[in-house]
């Protein structure tokens, strides 16, 4: 829980939350504590926790924005929107990835 954000409506988006397809082993938590709402983040296959950056609810869009740093280099952006149904979000992820390249 590296950064937080004040909210009112924070309670919606509250809980651990994973991918729908079942191929990733990252988890992600949202709380509320003391008013603002927090962010970590566990890839549980190996333990690792990233660094998060910049966190910002937006109480009336229901949107949580938030940014990690893996220890591979990998940097994520998250733009995560409540909707009706309240045991799913959506989630638009922008990252880098990595390539690997050879000599012609």
């Amino acid at each position: 829980m590296d950064n937080a954000m004040p909210s009112n409506q924070s309670n919606r988006i509250v809980g651990t939350w994973k991918h729908c397809d079942g191929f990733s082993d990252v988890e992600f938590s949202f709380l509320v504590i003391d008013g603002s709402v927090t962010v970590s983040v566990v890839d549980t296959s190996d333990g690792e926790s990233p660094e998060i950056y910049d966190i910002a609810w937006n109480d009336r869009e229901l949107i949580l924005r938030f940014a990690i740093h893996w220890n591979t280099g990998r940097f994520v952006k998250y733009r995560v929107a409540v909707g009706p149904n309240e045991n799913r979000v959506e989630a638009t992820i922008t990252y880098t990835v990595q390539e690997l390249w050879e000599r012609l």
